[in-house]
Protein backbone atom coordinates (compact mmCIF):
# COMPACT_ATOMS: atom_id res chain seq x y z
CA UNK A 1 0.00 0.00 0.00
CA UNK A 2 1.45 3.56 -1.05
CA UNK A 3 1.78 6.30 1.19
CA UNK A 4 -1.15 8.28 -0.14
CA UNK A 5 -3.17 5.11 0.42
CA UNK A 6 -2.38 5.28 4.25
CA UNK A 7 -3.21 8.49 4.64
CA UNK A 8 -6.51 8.13 2.77
CA UNK A 9 -7.35 5.37 4.96
CA UNK A 10 -6.46 7.19 8.25
CA UNK A 11 -8.63 10.28 7.26
CA UNK A 12 -11.36 7.37 6.65
CA UNK A 13 -10.87 6.22 9.88
CA UNK A 14 -10.61 9.83 11.95
CA UNK A 15 -14.08 10.54 10.26
CA UNK A 16 -15.81 7.65 11.42
CA UNK A 17 -14.05 7.71 14.83
CA UNK A 18 -14.61 11.55 14.91
CA UNK A 19 -18.22 10.84 13.80
CA UNK A 20 -19.16 7.89 16.58
CA UNK A 21 -17.86 9.76 19.41
CA UNK A 22 -20.00 12.95 18.48
CA UNK A 23 -22.92 10.95 18.24
CA UNK A 24 -22.68 9.01 21.37
CA UNK A 25 -22.10 12.59 22.76
CA UNK A 26 -25.12 13.76 21.45
CA UNK A 27 -27.58 11.27 22.34
CA UNK A 28 -25.80 11.83 25.99
CA UNK A 29 -26.72 15.11 26.09
CA UNK A 30 -30.57 15.06 24.40
CA UNK A 31 -31.01 11.87 27.40
CA UNK A 32 -29.88 14.30 30.15
CA UNK A 33 -33.31 15.66 32.20
CA UNK A 34 -32.37 18.46 34.30
CA UNK A 35 -31.33 22.05 34.08
CA UNK A 36 -33.03 21.98 30.32
CA UNK A 37 -31.49 25.29 29.20
CA UNK A 38 -28.19 24.41 30.05
CA UNK A 39 -28.16 21.20 28.25
CA UNK A 40 -29.84 23.21 25.29
CA UNK A 41 -27.62 25.32 25.58
CA UNK A 42 -24.40 22.78 25.37
CA UNK A 43 -25.99 21.30 22.31
CA UNK A 44 -26.17 24.07 20.70
CA UNK A 45 -22.70 24.58 21.19
CA UNK A 46 -21.90 21.06 20.26
CA UNK A 47 -24.11 21.41 16.70
CA UNK A 48 -21.54 24.31 15.95
CA UNK A 49 -18.18 22.47 17.22
CA UNK A 50 -19.05 19.43 15.23
CA UNK A 51 -20.45 21.34 11.87
CA UNK A 52 -16.54 22.95 12.08
CA UNK A 53 -15.10 19.50 12.67
CA UNK A 54 -16.64 17.83 9.43
CA UNK A 55 -15.74 21.28 7.71
CA UNK A 56 -12.06 19.97 8.48
CA UNK A 57 -12.27 16.79 8.05
CA UNK A 58 -14.10 17.87 4.11
CA UNK A 59 -11.62 20.48 3.43
CA UNK A 60 -8.44 17.22 4.61
CA UNK A 61 -10.74 14.91 2.11
CA UNK A 62 -10.31 17.27 -0.71
CA UNK A 63 -6.31 17.87 -0.04
CA UNK A 64 -5.88 14.05 -0.23
CA UNK A 65 -7.58 13.82 -3.42
CA UNK A 66 -6.00 16.28 -5.20
CA UNK A 67 -2.76 15.25 -4.09
CA UNK A 68 -3.67 12.28 -5.24
CA UNK A 69 -4.73 13.39 -8.11
CA UNK A 70 -1.29 15.43 -8.53
CA UNK A 71 0.75 12.26 -7.38
CA UNK A 72 -1.17 9.81 -10.45
CA UNK A 73 -0.30 12.59 -12.75
CA UNK A 74 3.70 12.91 -12.28
CA UNK A 75 3.19 8.79 -12.09
CA UNK A 76 1.54 8.78 -15.59
CA UNK A 77 4.32 11.09 -17.06
CA UNK A 78 7.48 8.48 -15.54
CA UNK A 79 4.77 5.92 -18.05
CA UNK A 80 4.97 7.86 -21.16
CA UNK A 81 8.11 5.98 -22.90
CA UNK A 82 6.62 2.73 -21.46
CA UNK A 83 4.24 -0.39 -22.85
CA UNK A 84 3.30 -3.90 -21.76
CA UNK A 85 3.64 -6.61 -23.86
CA UNK A 86 1.36 -9.91 -22.89
CA UNK A 87 1.24 -13.09 -24.41
CA UNK A 88 5.08 -14.44 -24.09
CA UNK A 89 5.00 -18.01 -22.65
CA UNK A 90 7.65 -17.50 -19.62
CA UNK A 91 10.73 -19.55 -19.41
CA UNK A 92 13.47 -19.95 -16.86
CA UNK A 93 16.13 -18.94 -18.98
CA UNK A 94 14.70 -16.24 -21.57
CA UNK A 95 15.93 -13.02 -23.34
CA UNK A 96 12.79 -10.55 -22.92
CA UNK A 97 14.72 -8.06 -25.27
CA UNK A 98 15.25 -10.64 -27.72
CA UNK A 99 11.45 -11.54 -27.81
CA UNK A 100 10.48 -7.98 -28.00
CA UNK A 101 12.74 -6.85 -30.76
CA UNK A 102 11.36 -9.75 -32.52
CA UNK A 103 7.90 -9.11 -32.58
CA UNK A 104 9.09 -5.19 -33.70
CA UNK A 105 11.18 -6.18 -36.56
CA UNK A 106 8.75 -9.16 -38.09
CA UNK A 107 5.38 -8.62 -36.81
CA UNK A 108 4.92 -4.48 -37.03
CA UNK A 109 7.80 -4.46 -39.88
CA UNK A 110 9.48 -1.34 -37.89
CA UNK A 111 13.30 -1.60 -38.63
CA UNK A 112 14.16 1.76 -37.03
CA UNK A 113 13.57 0.58 -34.04
CA UNK A 114 16.94 -1.49 -32.50
CA UNK A 115 17.93 -3.03 -29.66
CA UNK A 116 19.41 0.39 -28.55
CA UNK A 117 15.61 1.85 -28.56
CA UNK A 118 14.84 0.21 -25.93
CA UNK A 119 16.45 1.52 -22.63
CA UNK A 120 14.59 -1.78 -19.81
CA UNK A 121 12.78 -4.69 -20.73
CA UNK A 122 12.01 -6.84 -18.13
CA UNK A 123 8.73 -9.35 -16.76
CA UNK A 124 6.76 -7.33 -14.51
CA UNK A 125 6.05 -8.67 -11.12
CA UNK A 126 7.44 -11.50 -9.07
CA UNK A 127 7.76 -14.82 -10.85
CA UNK A 128 5.43 -17.15 -9.29
CA UNK A 129 5.91 -21.00 -9.88
CA UNK A 130 3.04 -23.20 -11.30
CA UNK A 131 1.16 -20.35 -12.72
CA UNK A 132 -0.55 -20.98 -15.84
CA UNK A 133 -0.57 -17.24 -16.63
CA UNK A 134 2.49 -15.51 -18.08
CA UNK A 135 3.95 -12.20 -16.42
CA UNK A 136 3.40 -9.36 -19.12
CA UNK A 137 6.82 -7.48 -19.82
CA UNK A 138 6.89 -3.79 -19.17
CA UNK A 139 9.41 -2.20 -22.17
CA UNK A 140 10.51 1.47 -21.66
CA UNK A 141 11.81 3.00 -24.69
CA UNK A 142 14.99 5.24 -25.04
CA UNK A 143 12.30 8.28 -26.66
CA UNK A 144 8.48 8.71 -26.80
CA UNK A 145 8.74 8.79 -30.62
CA UNK A 146 9.91 5.09 -30.23
CA UNK A 147 7.18 4.68 -28.35
CA UNK A 148 4.80 6.00 -30.44
CA UNK A 149 5.87 4.01 -33.49
CA UNK A 150 5.08 0.81 -31.61
CA UNK A 151 1.77 2.19 -30.49
CA UNK A 152 0.46 2.87 -33.66
CA UNK A 153 1.82 0.11 -35.23
CA UNK A 154 0.02 -2.32 -32.68
CA UNK A 155 -3.04 -3.21 -34.68
CA UNK A 156 -0.92 -5.72 -37.07
CA UNK A 157 -0.96 -7.92 -33.92
CA UNK A 158 -4.35 -8.68 -34.18
CA UNK A 159 -4.84 -11.94 -34.20
CA UNK A 160 -1.74 -13.41 -32.51
CA UNK A 161 -1.37 -14.12 -28.83
CA UNK A 162 0.95 -11.11 -28.35
CA UNK A 163 -0.95 -8.00 -27.59
CA UNK A 164 0.27 -4.22 -26.43
CA UNK A 165 -0.87 -2.35 -23.68
CA UNK A 166 -0.72 0.98 -21.70
CA UNK A 167 1.28 0.33 -18.63
CA UNK A 168 -1.25 2.82 -16.55
CA UNK A 169 -1.17 3.61 -12.87
CA UNK A 170 -2.90 1.43 -9.99
CA UNK A 171 -5.71 4.55 -10.20
CA UNK A 172 -6.20 4.40 -13.89
CA UNK A 173 -5.96 0.61 -14.26
CA UNK A 174 -8.85 0.43 -11.57
CA UNK A 175 -10.96 3.50 -13.52
CA UNK A 176 -10.74 1.70 -16.70
CA UNK A 177 -11.55 -1.72 -15.59
CA UNK A 178 -14.72 0.05 -13.84
CA UNK A 179 -15.35 2.06 -17.04
CA UNK A 180 -15.39 -1.24 -19.40
CA UNK A 181 -17.74 -3.03 -16.82
CA UNK A 182 -20.28 -0.20 -17.33
CA UNK A 183 -19.93 1.41 -20.37
CA UNK A 184 -18.49 -1.80 -22.25
CA UNK A 185 -14.91 -3.14 -23.74
CA UNK A 186 -15.15 -1.54 -27.00
CA UNK A 187 -16.55 1.71 -25.61
CA UNK A 188 -13.62 2.26 -23.50
CA UNK A 189 -9.53 2.33 -24.60
CA UNK A 190 -6.56 4.20 -23.32
CA UNK A 191 -4.74 7.29 -25.33
CA UNK A 192 -1.44 8.43 -23.52
CA UNK A 193 -2.34 7.38 -20.26
CA UNK A 194 -5.68 8.80 -20.54
CA UNK A 195 -9.00 6.85 -20.16
CA UNK A 196 -11.30 7.64 -23.15
CA UNK A 197 -15.01 6.48 -22.86
CA UNK A 198 -17.55 7.02 -26.07
CA UNK A 199 -20.80 7.42 -23.73
CA UNK A 200 -24.15 6.36 -25.36
CA UNK A 201 -24.75 10.26 -26.24
CA UNK A 202 -21.65 9.42 -28.68
CA UNK A 203 -19.09 11.91 -27.51
CA UNK A 204 -15.51 10.85 -26.39
CA UNK A 205 -14.89 11.93 -22.71
CA UNK A 206 -11.43 11.40 -21.38
CA UNK A 207 -11.12 10.65 -17.88
CA UNK A 208 -8.56 9.55 -15.58
CA UNK A 209 -9.95 9.52 -11.48
CA UNK A 210 -12.95 7.77 -10.06
CA UNK A 211 -15.04 10.95 -9.59
CA UNK A 212 -15.15 11.65 -13.02
CA UNK A 213 -15.85 8.23 -13.88
CA UNK A 214 -18.71 8.40 -11.26
CA UNK A 215 -19.94 11.81 -12.96
CA UNK A 216 -20.26 9.70 -15.93
CA UNK A 217 -21.95 6.73 -14.49
CA UNK A 218 -24.46 8.99 -12.91
CA UNK A 219 -25.07 10.58 -16.11
CA UNK A 220 -25.07 7.83 -18.21
CA UNK A 221 -26.71 4.73 -15.97
CA UNK A 222 -26.87 1.36 -17.11
CA UNK A 223 -30.22 1.21 -18.62
CA UNK A 224 -29.32 4.18 -20.92
CA UNK A 225 -25.62 2.45 -22.13
CA UNK A 226 -27.84 -1.51 -22.81
CA UNK A 227 -30.15 1.35 -25.44
CA UNK A 228 -27.81 3.07 -26.82
CA UNK A 229 -27.76 2.49 -30.61
CA UNK A 230 -24.31 0.44 -31.84
CA UNK A 231 -22.66 3.21 -34.68
CA UNK A 232 -19.54 2.51 -36.34
CA UNK A 233 -16.57 0.75 -35.44
CA UNK A 234 -14.89 0.55 -32.16
CA UNK A 235 -11.33 0.26 -30.69
CA UNK A 236 -10.31 -2.93 -29.04
CA UNK A 237 -8.83 -2.75 -25.28
CA UNK A 238 -5.99 -0.31 -24.99
CA UNK A 239 -6.48 0.67 -28.73
CA UNK A 240 -5.99 4.52 -29.86
CA UNK A 241 -8.82 5.43 -32.41
CA UNK A 242 -7.80 8.61 -34.38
Amino acid sequence: MSQLDNVMSAQKDLEESVSKKMGELEAQIQSAGPAKDTVAKVAEEFRTFRELIFAMLGLLRKQIAECTRVADGLETRTRRKALLFTGFAEADKEDCRALVMDVLCKKLALPDITPSSIKTCHRLGTSGKGSARSRPILVRFSSVDCRSAVWKAKSALKGSAVTVKEFLTRTRQIVFSRARLHFGMTSCWTQDGTIVVRSPDGARRKISSLEELNLLVAKFPKKAVESAPVTGSKPGIGVRKN
